[in-house]
């Protein structure tokens, strides 16, 4: 009983409110699973669903592009990655407006913008956050 009264004064001190369901919720957990499938209806035109489902503005995703390990500044780039995020990949976007991490990728804006002091900052700030 103890850790109940424990649990209590937990919910308590962090003001959380049990939650309450509502009747058709508590008759469906009450309810057999097989009538529960009867219940719902079946979809007759998977095409409506999917139409309804699809974006209505088309996603437009540009291709990242390689950096050039010829040039000084990608290399540095690339040495610091190796040395502290070897597990990131890099690549460039000239559509970037700034550095940013997706899913284990780095992508950055232009060599040509990435040189900026300002951007560099803006780099280094973005790697620290993976570290």
């Amino acid at each position: 009983m103890n850790s109940l009264s424990s649990k209590q004064q937990l919910l308590h001190l962090l003001q959380i409110q049990p939650l309450e369901l509502h009747q058709e919720f508590s008759a469906m957990a009450k309810t057999p699973e097989a009538e529960i499938v009867a219940l719902a209806e079946p979809v007759t035109d998977i095409k409506a669903v999917v139409e309804a489902v699809e974006p209505a503005v088309p996603v437009y995703t540009e291709p990242y592009q390689e950096p050039d390990p010829e040039l000084t500044f990608c290399k540095d780039v690339l040495v610091a990655l190796g040395e502290y995020q070897p597990e990131l990949q890099w690549r460039l976007n000239p559509a970037s407006t700034e550095p940013m991490l997706q899913n284990g990728l780095l992508v950055t804006p232009s060599i040509e913008l990435l040189q900026s002091a300002q951007q560099k900052k803006l780099l280094w700030l973005c790697l620290q956050q993976e570290s």
